[in-house]
């Protein structure tokens, strides 16, 4: 017989769960998590290149190098075997959280045309997924040139050790610098143009700009902090980078 309902029967259950609130609860887990992974690199970069320059007086090797590499190396050299392995693994083992945050860069883009959204977030996520092996290798090349350094050997197949290293080190971030470049122009130019889920303003929230302005805040803070900071432009900018994108979607309904 077909069941039918009276009053003594118990209330069916409902679920009162808001439609988007498991995908708001989610952008803020990706913003956390973006925080938080900033953050760990941050000191992973003061661990690996924030101890003062070395000079080549003191570490002859640096004659090899000029620029950022050699800047790197005068910063690795004074380290030891345990700062630089820290360093290292903070970025390492975090890593895979980069990959989470990037829901953010996908979601700015509501309700764009998929076809014109999903490039850039493709771009942004493929350079956050080389990053963790830019950001280890730091270790094995600081730690060859301190072998190199340590054992005064001359021979050429050791000396020219820590310039192969770096030279596979550069390239990953060579290709993650580009991927962010042309990924952060698109997405700029998608939010200036509105019609996203971000406001206009929010176009200066993509790696390339805030790289630029960690670029700054690294290279004009003064003192020890500076000292500190040398080498830590990326993660400076991706701290502010989820920070501005939390701070926003944080109360917005998720689509």
């Amino acid at each position: 017989m077909p069941h039918t309902t009276n009053a003594s029967d118990p209330a069916p259950l409902t679920f009162h769960t808001h439609p988007h609130t498991h995908t708001r609860r989610a952008l803020r887990l990706a913003g956390i998590a973006g925080i938080l992974t900033s953050a760990a690199w941050l000191v992973g970069d003061i661990l690996l290149l924030g101890k003062p320059m070395g000079s080549p007086d003191q570490y002859p090797i640096l004659h090899s190098y000029d620029g950022m590499a050699r800047d790197s190396l005068a910063a690795m050299l004074p380290a030891s075997t345990t700062r630089l392995a820290w360093g290292a693994l903070l970025g390492v083992l975090t890593g895979p959280l980069y990959l989470y945050a990037c829901r953010h860069f996908r979601h700015a883009l509501f309700p764009q045309p998929r076809r014109l959204a999903l490039p850039p977030f493709l771009l942004l996520t493929a350079g956050y997924a080389l990053a963790p092996f830019a950001h280890g290798s730091f270790f094995y090349w600081g730690q060859a040139a301190k072998a190199v350094h340590e054992s005064g050997a001359d021979y050429a197949a050791l000396t020219t050790l820590p310039g192969d290293l770096a030279t596979v080190l550069f390239i990953p971030y060579a290709v993650l610098l580009v991927l962010w470049a042309v990924g952060s122009v698109w997405l700029a130019a998608l939010v200036l143009r509105g019609g996203t889920a971000l406001p206009r303003w929010m176009c200066i929230a993509n790696p390339l700009v805030c790289t630029l302005i960690g670029t700054l805040v690294t290279k004009l803070w003064p003192g020890a902090v500076g000292t500190a900071l040398q080498g830590a432009a990326l993660s400076v900018a991706n701290l502010l980078l989820f920070s501005l994108t939390t701070a926003v979607f944080w109360r917005r309904k998720a689509d």
